[in-house]
């Protein structure tokens, strides 16, 4: 290449040649790592990874594919189990499409994700209202009376005791033995005192419940939160899977903590495992027998303590909200 100029000849990447050597003898540019060269090399192997295991989904499909056509056969000729099958290969397809969509997320330059909360949720919208729930005051079950309250929501029990070895783990912990919640008077009330004064009520069934089963109320706390009209099942239902309280039954440890109390002649059944472990309430004492040895009630929990760990502080539980899903 020529400078118009002057004429003379142009040396180095003007002209399209190379660099010439430096001084040292060294050839210029030895030495310097190509960093965009690094990046696509990496892009080429993650999309030639990719590529394999999308070559593999869509095999995967064709079988599916192929499969859904004889189930298809089979439920127009009236086979039976057909339905099972087309079922089967349904939901085999759904989680290939899960596969596919997760490939292409990892190819793409623009990371996307998933939208982390949404107010369209009734679970987000819990999560919400479970911040807030764990940051509210304890208070003393025994002085429940003392400070009576409007409004419903929810409400967790807190064992503080030393009294009951079962309990030992929870005891002074940030995890209830039992969550629940009371249902606003109103469906839609709008206000605290529309909602009525059932949260309180509630609690107050509870702690006649330990008064009347050889417990001390000493050893109890509760916390409870007013939440927003028909939202208190969703939250309760969010904090029993944040939580994993030993007396809800959802949880399939133990339960009958929250029974209201009815006639042994009407149940026609036996004690509940709440009135085992503590006996006292009048109308349980009218059952003759156990659902469940005390032993046994104290092995499950034992057993889910130690796979379900209590929350020691409201650090760790706050952890778990923040990297709940």
């Amino acid at each position: 290449m020529i400078d118009e100029s002057n004429g003379e000849k142009l040396e180095g990447a003007a002209s399209g040649a190379c660099p010439p050597p430096r001084d040292d003898g060294v050839p210029a540019g030895a030495g310097v790592v190509d960093i965009a060269g690094d990046e696509v090399s990496e892009d080429k192997k993650a999309i030639a990874a990719v590529l394999v295991a999308v070559d593999s989904v869509l095999k995967q499909a064709k079988v599916l594919s192929d499969e859904l056509s004889k189930v298809n056969c089979g439920l127009g000729c009236g086979k039976i189990g057909a339905g099972k099958r087309q079922r089967r290969v349904v939901d085999e397809l759904r989680a290939l499409s899960l596969q596919i969509e997760h490939f292409a997320e990892e190819i793409d330059p623009v990371k996307c994700g998933g939208i982390e909360l949404t107010l369209g949720r009734s679970d987000s919208i819990a999560k919400f209202f479970a911040f807030n729930f764990v940051h509210r005051p304890r208070f003393k079950l025994e002085e429940l009376v003392k400070r009576p309250f409007m409004g419903s929501g929810v409400y967790g029990i807190y064992y503080k005791g030393t009294g009951e070895a079962a309990y030992a783990p929870l005891s002074g912990s940030e995890s209830p033995i039992y969550v629940g919640k009371a249902d606003p008077d109103a469906p839609y009330a709008e206000t605290i005192h529309a909602q009525g004064q059932v949260l309180f009520e509630r609690v107050k069934e509870h702690l006649k419940s330990i008064k009347g089963g050889s417990l001390s109320p000493g050893d109890f706390e509760f916390r409870y939160a007013v939440v927003q009209s028909g939202m208190q099942s969703a939250v309760e239902d969010f904090l029993i899977h944040l939580f994993r309280p030993i007396w809800n039954k959802e949880m399939k440890v133990c339960f009958g903590i929250g029974k209201h109390g009815d006639s042994a002649k009407t149940r026609g059944n036996r004690r509940s495992p709440w009135d085992t472990m503590h006996p006292g309430r009048a109308w349980a004492t009218l059952t003759a027998s156990d659902q469940m040895k005390r032993s046994v009630i104290i092995g499950k929990i034992g057993a889910h303590l130690v796979k379900h760990p209590p929350f020691k502080t409201l650090e760790d539980v706050q952890a778990r909200l923040l990297s709940a899903e």
